[in-house]
Formats: structure tokens, sequence, C-alpha cells
């Protein structure tokens, strides 16, 4: 029987989540984005979709069959209104369902209806603004929207505010009682089916007795001396391939369980921080995601301990989203990745560093990231493989600093793993964390003076003076092995981290450069604590 597949999906969903000045209405916006999109209570099965019918409803994706294209069409334009009364936002459908004669004809209809999903995305503009009149207030919160009333945006704040509709939508999510299908999920797995997730206290939970609301960053703040926090950014690699090769039973058990191994992923990670980290209050969640949809994740969590949560989250990832991808029995799967890696961008900064600004920082990360991921993949023998890269946010700085010259203070990104990965392609991220244990008892002085080492005016030589600061670094080494086994550890730090002096990186698609990963190591010293080590060992000295 010949039927009709609608695609549509929501326009720009991260502005219309960071369109607002406060971290608790972001979460209030993907709070929204989940509730719409599920199933149970969600638009798409008030409109008259069978459940059988919807075969992706989440992430602001959805994918229906209709038996004939009228129907599809009216769902389209049903679809995209009630989205936009719900959220505010605007929803692409594509113009002309597309034709699936048989269930073997699905995959190909798929494909196509998402070449034109791309295709609508780059033609339309865009739901256009109304038009401002000239004695109005604009919204105190995203500073886009016209407000609609004046009030408190929350019952603890001091006064006032403009806030337009859609920021005092997102922002009622945050009530407990909303905790719901956004949040709920991910609290009640990290504490345990048999506890009531309304005894422990998440990032930005209204506490009996505070005069003023907590903001989530304060909350985690309180974690790091200095309090910076960290923000993780991660992305499935290869899963449109994926879905390419589904055919409509597959996509849609694909589709309603790929979420839910990404927040199981996030949980398996909280609960490796809480289980090793016994300063963290047994009844406390250190973790907040912010995006959770699809194979996209946005969290925020405790800076000391960022860089070995991104490793277990994409360790964690990594099988889960494997085991899931076998599970379906593809009929091409040896067309596919043997591995469903991830790559994931980690952001540290101070905790009042605008939170929209460190996901672009991440974001800028994480495509750094998969390229070079995607050009090891296509070397000869190459393959996929999960990666790692981070940015230390210091002061103001807005975007991501960039390496150049023919030697640089790095060697990010890591991978999860550098089996199979050649020596000019980088290190693994478990080696920098394993030598930050090492040099746990390291002087402050030594640890300066090998900062001092890599700072940037010393590293702007040609290969000439290579000699230079060669020399440079055994004067060091020499006033270091006054203590020997401070010289041995450093040492030892110096060759697992790239080798004695540097290391040629050789990637297609760049030019050839020399780095090493100790700097990384000394950049990122007070966030490199490993999840199973206690903290106190790392601050004897």
């Amino acid at each position: 029987m010949t039927r009709y597949l609608l695609a549509a999906e929501a326009d720009k969903i991260q502005d219309f989540i960071f369109r607002a000045a406060h971290l608790r209405e972001a979460v209030g916006g993907s709070q929204l984005l989940t509730r719409f999109g599920d199933r149970k209570d969600g638009a798409p099965p008030n409109l008259g979709v069978p459940d059988k019918d919807l075969i992706v409803s989440g992430g602001g994706s959805f994918r229906a069959l209709f038996d004939t294209r009228d129907q599809a069409a009216q769902f389209g334009r049903q679809l995209a209104e009630v989205y936009y009364q719900a959220t505010g936002g605007s929803l692409t459908v594509i113009a002309e369902p597309e034709e699936v004669k048989d269930e073997a004809d699905f995959a190909r209809a798929s494909r196509v209806a998402q070449e034109k999903l791309r295709e609508a995305k780059r033609r339309r503009p865009g739901r256009l603004t109304t038009v401002h009149l000239p004695y109005v207030a604009f919204c105190a919160s995203c500073g886009v929207g016209l407000a609609s009333r004046h009030e408190k945006r929350h019952p603890k704040a001091e006064r006032s505010q403009y806030l337009c509709d859609d920021c005092l939508a997102k922002g009622a999510e945050r009530a407990e009682e909303s905790l719901g299908a956004f949040l709920k999920p991910f609290v009640q797995a990290v504490v345990g089916e048999k506890e009531n997730p309304y005894d422990y206290v998440w990032p930005g939970r209204d506490r009996p007795g505070a005069k003023r609301e907590i903001d989530p960053t304060t909350d985690l703040g309180r974690f790091d001396p200095r309090n910076y926090v960290a923000y993780l950014v991660a992305d499935g690699n290869n899963m449109g391939k994926v879905f390419d090769h589904c055919d409509e039973k597959q996509m849609r058990r694909l589709s309603e369980a790929m979420e839910a191994e990404l927040r199981a992923s996030l949980v398996a990670a909280t609960q490796e921080l809480k289980k090793g980290q016994p300063e963290v209050a047994v009844n406390v969640i250190p973790v907040l995601p912010l995006i959770l949809g699809g194979d996209d994740l946005f969290a925020l969590l405790p800076a000391p301990w960022a860089l070995d949560f991104a490793r277990h989250f994409c360790t964690e990832f990594e099988e889960r989203m494997t085991n899931l991808v076998n599970g379906l029995n593809l009929s091409d799967r040896g067309k596919l990745p043997e591995r469903i890696t991830v790559a994931a961008g980690v952001v540290v900064c101070k905790f009042n560093y605008p939170f929209y600004l460190a996901h672009s920082v991440g974001e800028e990360r994480l495509r750094a990231a998969k390229q070079v991921a995607k050009r090891l993949a296509g070397e000869p023998g190459g393959k996929m493989h999960s990666v790692v890269d981070f940015e230390i946010i210091l002061g103001s700085q807005v975007g991501a600093k960039s390496e150049q010259g023919d030697y640089r203070a790095t060697l990010r990104p890591y991978w999860l793993s550098d089996e199979g990965v050649p020596s000019g392609w980088g290190i693994q991220l478990k080696a920098l964390l394993d030598q930050r244990w090492e040099l746990r008892n390291l002087p402050g002085k030594r640890l300066a003076q090998l900062r001092s080492l890599y700072r940037p005016s010393v590293l702007r030589l040609a290969k000439d003076d290579l000699k230079r600061w060669e020399s440079q670094k055994e004067t060091l080494l020499q006033r270091i092995g006054r203590d020997k086994d401070t010289l041995t550890q450093v040492k030892a730090a110096f060759t697992a981290l790239g080798g004695k002096d540097w290391r040629t990186i050789e990637r297609r698609g760049e030019d050839e450069w020399h780095g090493h990963g100790l700097p990384d190591l000394l950049e990122a010293w007070d966030f490199a604590y490993r999840l199973d080590k206690p903290r106190r060992g790392y601050e004897e000295v």
C-alpha cells in the first residue's frame, strides 16, 4: 500500500533555548521541547496521528506516515501552527510529502524527505518578527520579544521586570511540580527508582528559607575555589547515516531509544562522580542537563572533574549506542562504522560567564574535534574514533583560542582511545588525566616554571631556534633534578604526553606542526581530576 512520509523539523532550536538571560529559562525551553515531542502527552498525538504512524517525535524532529498526500500536508500545517502556539518558534515542513511504495521503499523515501527538508530550511527565511510599535517594552530576559506582563520572574526576585510570553512560558517550567519529562527522568535515574527525586537537590533548586533564588552556576561554582564551572557539549558521529539505513520499524525504534541511551550515559557519568567523591553530599545531584535530545547534549557540571566526566560519558555513550545500533539488525550494517562514536567539547569558565557564549565556544571545539575525527576515518584503513576537545576560558575571552605556528602548546583534540590512531594524530585523554594524578605532588614553583616554558612568547620560534628552547628546558630539568622523585615524575610526564621534546603532528588537511600534551595538562591543571581519585589527594601540596 502506498503511503506518504511527512518530515518536519524545528528551526533554530538553540536560539529558542538560549533566548533568555537566565539559565533557568534555558532549562525551561528544553522542557517545553521535550513535552511537545512526548508521544504520550505531546502535540502530535493530539492532532490525531496514531502512535504506529508517528515514526519520529523528539528533539525537534518529526516523521509521520499518512494514507493520503492531503492528510500529510494538513498535518504539517497543523503541526507548525501548534508548535508556534506552544513555543513561539517555527517549524520547517517539506512542501511535498514523499511517496512510500512499500516497506522496502521506506529507507529511500526517508533519505529523499531529509534532503527536501534541508532544501526547505535553506530557502526559508523563518517566521517574521512582529512589527514593533513605538510605545512598548521589550522583554528584559531575551531582549527580543515584546513584553506582555510586568512581574517578578521568580517569587524571590528583588523586583518586577517586563517579560514576554515565550520567556514566561519557559520560566513557568522551572516550577518543581513541572520537573516533568525533561529533568525528572534524569534525576530519578541518578538517585534510583525507589527514591523520591524531590528529596534531592539539583543545581538551582530553591532551598527552604533561602531569601533569593539560587542560580545553577552559583551552586556548581562552589565545587571550585575560584568559582569555575564546566559545560559539556556532545554530539554523536554518523547518526544521520545510521538513520538513512533504517526501515520504518528500525527508525522508530532508534528514535525512541536514542535519547534514553544519551540520558543513561549522562546518568552513568554522574553516578561515577558521586561514587568517587564523598564531598558531593548524598542528596546532591552535581550535574544539570540543559539540552538533552536525540544525540545532542549540553550539560552543566563541576569544573574540577570536567575532563574525566567527559571521558566517562563518551565511553558509556559509545558502548550503549553501538549495542543499540547492532540490535537493530540493519541489513547493510557493514556499510556503517564498527562502533558508534561521539565527539565532545568541554568548556571551563567562571560561574558568571554567559552560558550562551560558553555553548558557542563548546560548539567550536566540537566542530574542530569532529573534523579531525572525520579526516582520520578517511585515511587508508582509518575508522571513526570518539574524540574530546576542551577550552579553558580565562577572564572575558569570547571565542575559542586558535593555535598556530610550527610549535604549539597543545595536542588537542584527545582521543577516547588511541588504539588504531597513528602517532602523528595525537594521544588519548586518559594519558592526560593519569599524569595529573602522577604529578599531584609537584611543587607550585616547578609548576609555574613549566608553564613559563610553554608561554606563547617562547613558542614564537622557527625550527632553527629549537636549540635555544631545548637549552631552557634542560636548565629547568636540572633545577627539578635536585629532587630525584620529582624529576622522574616530570620526565615520565614528558614521555607519556607526547615524547621527550615534541611530537610531530601529521594530519591530513593540516600543515605539519609540532606539539605536546604537557602544556594542555598545565592549562587544565585544576580541572583534570579523576572521578575515582580523592580530591584531597590532589590538594596535599
